[in-house]
């Protein structure tokens, strides 16, 4: 097998797995880490994949859309509700939270029936029309311009509104969720009111589904070592998990 076969071999193992390790392709190419290594840094170069240490990652698709909240309700549901049972663990009664918008935070609003003396504040009009039903819960509308089509508030005036409160937790979502480029929105209203729910907040969790994991579209909101852990439907790869918490987070 030549250089360059070798090369489209460790695309297509990429392609498959997301991740390859340099111990790996050195058994399977018979072949030293010297050289694994030097095909690692070409394909690097030319755009290709992200090393890291001890092997590499696939690049980070670039999502170009936003699907509506109708779009995406189906969309991975098991997923967002095992992260979203995760989350409500590290809720406690008394405890005064922030819930993002977004369908897996509306997966979390149902777990939150039987809270007691819960304070939550949300800009996503379908979990607080679910978390409006709940006795246990004071809740708190963020005002602004609706985005009809995905069922929030933006805006200065919401942006203002965050300005001047204080919680103990914040639980985020995101379009997509890259090593380089942290959590990523589609809309630049979005991402600037996301930025000041975290500002609000003593602590910040990112709540998602791992398909979101490699992917990112144009408006960063916040780095990964912004956020205090991310809460996962399922384990990362060691390699990827590492890398994350390299970062200063936590994968749970």
């Amino acid at each position: 097998m030549f250089a360059e076969e070798r090369k489209e071999e460790i695309m297509r193992l990429l392609k498959e797995n997301k991740r390859v390790s340099s111990a790996e392709l050195s058994s399977l190419f018979e072949v030293s880490g010297t050289t694994v290594r030097t095909y690692l840094m070409e394909l690097e170069k030319a755009g290709r994949l992200t090393r890291t240490h001890g092997g590499a990652l696939l690049n980070e698709d670039i999502l170009n859309v936003e699907e509506s909240i109708a779009t995406r309700k189906q969309k991975y549901l098991r997923e967002k509700q095992k992260a979203a049972q995760k989350a409500r663990t590290m809720i406690s009664d008394g405890d005064t939270i922030l819930l993002d918008s977004g369908t897996t935070m509306l997966e979390l609003a149902k777990l939150l029936k039987d809270a007691k003396k819960l304070t939550v504040v949300t800009n996503d009009l379908p979990v607080a029309m679910e978390l409006q039903k709940i006795e246990g819960v004071y809740l708190i509308l963020i005002g602004g311009h609706v985005r009809t089509a995905f069922e929030s508030t933006v805006g200065s005036m919401g942006m203002k509104f965050l300005e001047n409160i204080s919680v103990e937790k914040a639980f985020m979502s995101s379009d997509g969720v890259s090593l380089s480029k942290g959590a990523t929105t589609p809309n630049i209203d979005q991402a600037e009111i996301k930025k000041e729910m975290m500002a609000a907040s003593d602590h910040s969790y990112l709540v998602c589904d791992t398909s979101k994991i490699g992917k990112r579209t144009i408006c960063t909101y916040a780095k990964i070592e912004a956020f205090d852990g991310f809460i996962l439907d399922e384990s990362l790869p060691n390699e990827l998990k590492e890398a994350f918490e390299s970062l200063g987070t936590v994968i749970y």
